[in-house]
C-alpha cells in the first residue's frame, strides 16, 4: 500500500528585486518589482531537467494530470470515486515537483513523487523507477492494487484519446514506430505513449 503524506503546506514567500530606472531619472529611488512565487528549485542536473521536462510533456496530454491542485481540491474530486482511482497534480512542497492523489481504504491520500540520481519513487518507497509513468504502471499492477484508474475529471474524452491509449494498449509503445499508419499518426501516438 501507498503510505499517507501528511498535510502539505504551499510556501508563498514574495521575493523582491530591484529594478532600476532608465539614465533619465538619476535621482529617484529603484522600484521594487515582485517576482511571481514559484514552487519549483532550480535543477541541479541536466538529467533531472530532462526527466522532468519529458514527464511535464507527456503528462499534459494524460488527461489525468491537474497542475497546481491544492491537497484539499485533490481529496474533494477522489472523495467520492473508486477504490484506487488517481490523479497527479503538481507539489505544493519546494522541493518537489509531482504529487500522487489516490483513492485509499481510509480515504484520499496524497504521496509526494521524488526525483533523486535520476530515478523517480514515492516518498517512504524503497522502489524507484526511469520513468513516472513506469512508477504509475508498477502501482496499477501490484497485487495490492494501490492504484486502479487514473480520473480524468468530468469531461468526456475524446475518441482520439481512447483511440490512442488503446493502439498503445494493443501493440506497445516500442512498436509504435514500426506500424504501418502515416507520420502524422505516429507524431500523434507519441505525444503520449502509455496506455494507463
Amino acid at each position: 500500500m501507498i503510505g499517507p503524506q501528511s498535510r502539505m503546506v504551499q510556501h508563498n514567500d514574495t521575493d523582491l528585486t530591484v529594478v532600476p530606472q532608465g539614465p533619465s531619472k538619476p535621482a529617484e529611488l529603484p522600484t521594487l518589482c515582485p517576482i511571481p512565487p514559484t514552487h519549483f528549485r532550480s535543477f541541479r542536473h541536466q538529467q533531472d531537467c530532462n526527466l522532468i521536462t519529458k514527464a511535464v510533456h507527456y503528462l499534459s496530454h494524460s488527461g489525468f494530470y491537474f497542475g497546481p491542485m491544492d491537497v484539499d481540491e485533490a481529496h474533494t474530486q477522489l472523495a467520492k470515486l473508486p477504490l484506487g482511482t488517481f490523479l497527479i497534480r503538481d507539489s505544493m512542497q519546494a522541493n518537489v515537483f509531482f504529487t500522487l492523489s489516490y483513492q485509499a481504504p481510509e480515504g484520499p491520500t496524497s504521496v509526494r513523487v521524488l526525483l533523486k540520481d535520476g530515478v523517480f519513487s514515492l516518498a517512504g518507497s524503497k522502489h524507484n523507477f526511469p520513468c513516472l509513468f513506469v512508477l504509475l504502471q508498477y502501482y496499477i499492477a501490484s497485487p495490492k492494487k494501490s492504484l486502479s484508474m487514473p480520473y480524468r475529471g468530468e469531461a468526456a474524452q475524446s475518441l482520439q484519446e481512447l483511440a490512442r491509449r488503446a493502439v498503445v494498449q494493443s501493440f506497445g509503445k516500442d512498436r509504435i514506430q514500426q506500424l504501418p499508419v502515416s507520420k502524422k499518426l505516429k507524431e500523434f501516438l507519441w505525444l503520449y505513449p502509455f496506455s494507463i
